[in-house]
């Protein structure tokens, strides 16, 4: 991270080894200080990074780069890339899948396009379904396994109705943004001297802010007081519903700015962990290539509308503290009323990508539930689905890593046969 930095971590967090590199940055974000300072005055302590399970606090993010060359690590290149030089395994570029093919309840095979030409890829096991959190959902759909009335309306006979896409949960995030009075990433995009001498130094000794995505310290906590107290009772008993040991808001905060930045920027972006409303993926067409209808319902229920309230009036608190900031916030402006705030963290919300549970995980008997817990799709044989959409329920945290547990456990069930 830098010639005066060390960095405590949980060594029992991690593995002896493994294809997907997790390390630290080697440039020290000059905003850190003033970060650590921010959350020691909002009374979160240090821990030692958050693979271990512990997410209360302020601490250091370990990131999925190669510690030697200070390049990103990936699915692609960690995983992928193994099996394209140890198996024959085969990647059909520039093709689609359109739907997936039945015999009764059996599926046969999948029937791909590539460049005008439409032909059919046998399955002699199973078919693999792996394309994500909106698009595995969409192939379910279109090859007759969903909701009935949403395969009613686009004509696509009815194998199993079960409510595929209905269930989607994602994290809400809110950016504010603010001029900052110490250096950062912001201004690799528009000084050319700045990113000349980063490219130099990424290039000559894997240093510098090229090899930092913009931050280094996340913090994770529940609703304080006297900020728990505004909330209506309501809001406090579905959050009392939740694991005691939840947080409610992470804070990550990274040196990012307006397209072009020149200067220092500082971007603060509180998220939403107690996630309260789900959102839906339906159908355009019976047709694959068309995009689904997305609609993540974000931030869309009463009580993530009153935290976000009350997060933004912690946020006030947390940036005073930090002393990184000059003049207003650059996004809303200054926001005094609950209806101001609102309307303007509205304004500033995003889902966060990290969505789940739209092909949730489960019991075949609950109503919800679109596969096994070995990934088999219920009411078919020879349909697995492999990716986000299986995890029922949103982690308090980033996705990443849970993604890669689902991953490992199901690619090991496959091996297995189960």
């Amino acid at each position: 991270m830098g010639v005066n930095v060390n960095i405590s971590y949980d060594q029992a967090a991690y593995g002896p080894g493994g294809p997907l590199h997790v390390t630290y940055s080697n440039y020290y974000q000059p905003m850190n200080p003033g970060l650590i300072r921010g959350f020691r005055a909002l009374s979160l302590s240090a821990q030692t990074g958050f693979s271990s399970g512990r997410m209360d606090g302020y601490g250091y993010l370990a990131v999925s780069i190669n510690p030697d060359t200070q390049i990103k690590d990936s699915s692609e290149t960690a995983f992928l890339s193994q099996a394209y030089n140890a198996t024959s395994f085969r990647v059909y570029q520039n093709t689609i899948a359109q739907k997936i093919l039945f015999e009764g309840k059996t599926a046969t095979g999948v029937l791909v396009e590539t460049a005008g030409l439409t032909y059919t890829l046998e399955a002699t096991k199973e078919v693999i379904v792996a394309a994500g959190v909106t698009r595995s959902p969409q192939m379910l759909m279109v090859s007759g396994i969903g909701p009935q009335e949403i395969l009613a309306q686009h004509n696509i006979p009815v194998i199993v109705n079960r409510p595929v896409g209905q269930n989607w949960q994602d994290h809400c995030a809110f950016e504010f943004q603010y001029k900052m009075n110490v250096g950062g990433n912001a201004a690799l995009e528009g000084n050319k001297e700045y990113l000349y001498q980063a490219t130099e130094d990424f290039l000559t000794t894997q240093t510098g802010p090229l090899t930092n995505w913009g931050g280094d310290i996340l913090g994770f906590e529940k609703l304080p007081s006297p900020y728990r107290e505004a909330l209506n009772e309501s809001a406090l008993a579905e959050l009392a519903e939740l694991p005691d040991d939840q947080p409610e808001i992470e804070w990550l905060i990274a040196s990012h700015g307006p397209q072009l930045a020149t200067s220092s920027y500082v971007t603060f972006t509180p998220a939403i962990l107690a996630v309260t409303s789900k959102g839906t993926i339906g159908l355009t067409s019976a047709n694959a290539a068309d995009n689904p209808i997305i609609d993540p319902k974000t931030f869309s229920s009463p009580t993530e509308q009153a935290l976000g309230v009350q997060i933004y009036k912690r946020l006030q608190e947390f940036v005073n503290a930090t002393g990184l900031t000059s003049g207003p916030e650059l996004k809303v402006g200054p926001l005094n009323t609950d209806a101001e705030i609102l309307e303007g963290i509205k304004q500033t919300g995003l889902p966060w990508y990290h969505g789940v549970a739209s092909c949730p995980m489960g019991k075949e008997s609950d109503p919800n539930a679109i596969v096994d817990t070995n990934g088999k799709v219920f009411g078919v044989s020879g349909v697995r689905v492999v990716d986000a959409s299986v995890i029922p329920l949103i982690a308090p945290g980033h996705s990443m890593a849970p993604v890669y547990m689902v991953a490992e456990k199901l690619a090991d069930a496959i091996k297995r046969g189960v």
